[in-house]
């Protein structure tokens, strides 16, 4: 009874019924009648050169140039993107007493050449130290503490950059375990890879953790390889002694090559505001901006040093 007269006190009386009738008329109406197409005229960006540079201490083959194009936002025609015939150098030096010193004798020009392990439809903009070819033991390869200069001639536009091989944090072991049922993947169980190394005792500590395994093995460059989403930064762990177990699962039987890069502050602020950028879910999302260490006219980009260290685990 007191539950009955409780909903009775809440149930509309018909006049009460009728008003909230006629004013959902009135909104009703109100909805349908303002309905209007508006068309959104996009205004064409700017075309800018778009670099992607790497330089590393492990890996030669991995030392390369992109230079692309931008497209506008609606565009369709991604064949005009790679810039073929630039001119490309990537000089050696060091930076002592507030400045670098550049050995003329390290200059390596870069070309678009072919490697075995990169795509035919990914040769046309891609430079690459063409020893990589003709004399793969002297081929480009980093050095831990050395600077690098990168510079870009496309008809006559000038660019450059400058990045750092910080000394490569070693790492310790890997080890296996966090096991899990992975319910979206037929219920495969994974196994995932926790990274033991120590955090050196300075300041601004940025790592990045790409994973080479059966299904990127075939892919070509460090966008090719899958990379943690594990923030590598020491802002809250400094100099203390790390297991760091990342997300990703693995199964067995399996061999995973792990690769811990060591990269400045810029190259990391980079690529984070990037990834950003890419997963915003569109363009009414929070706009990103990328802080690119290309220095030109109408570019972006970065030319990243990574100081790897790197081990393998077979997954069983």
């Amino acid at each position: 009874m007191k539950l009955n007269r409780y909903i009775k006190i809440f149930l509309p009386t018909p006049t009460i019924a009728k008003v909230l009738s006629r004013v959902s008329l009135i909104f009703c109406f109100f909805f349908i009648s303002c309905v209007k197409d508006f068309d959104i005229n996009i205004k064409p960006n700017k075309q800018l050169l778009v670099v992607e540079g790497y330089i590393n201490n492990l890996v030669p083959e991995y030392n390369y140039v992109v230079l692309s194009q931008s497209l506008d936002y609606l565009s369709t025609n991604f064949q005009s993107t790679p810039v073929s015939q630039a001119i490309v150098f990537i000089t050696e030096g060091e930076f002592s007493n507030n400045q670098y010193n550049w050995n003329i004798s390290t200059k390596t020009k870069m070309t678009e050449g072919s490697l075995p392990s990169l795509p035919i439809n990914f040769k046309s903009g891609v430079y690459i130290d063409p020893k990589l070819v003709t004399d793969p033991p002297n081929a480009l390869r980093g050095s831990a503490g050395k600077a690098y200069l990168l510079e870009i001639d496309v008809d006559g536009r000038k660019y450059s950059a400058i990045t750092s091989l910080l000394q490569p944090v070693p790492i310790d072991s890997l080890t296996l375990g966090f096991n899990y049922i992975d319910e979206e993947n037929n219920n495969v169980n994974k196994i995932r890879i926790t990274n033991h190394y120590k955090d050196p005792d300075t300041l601004n500590n940025t790592q990045f953790y790409y994973y080479r395994f059966f299904e990127n093995r075939s892919n070509f460059g460090w966008g090719g390889l899958s990379r943690s989403r594990t923030a590598g930064t020491d802002d809250l762990t400094n100099g203390e002694y790390m297991h760091l177990t990342h997300p990703r699962g693995f199964v067995a039987p399996d061999t995973v090559t792990y690769y811990m890069a060591s990269v400045t502050r810029d190259v990391y602020n980079f690529w984070d505001t990037f990834n950003k950028a890419r997963n915003n879910n569109g363009p009414f999302a929070t706009p990103v901006t990328l802080g690119t260490n290309i220095n030109g006219t109408d570019v972006t980009g970065c030319f990243s040093g990574l100081s790897l260290s790197s081990k393998s685990i077979l997954i069983k």
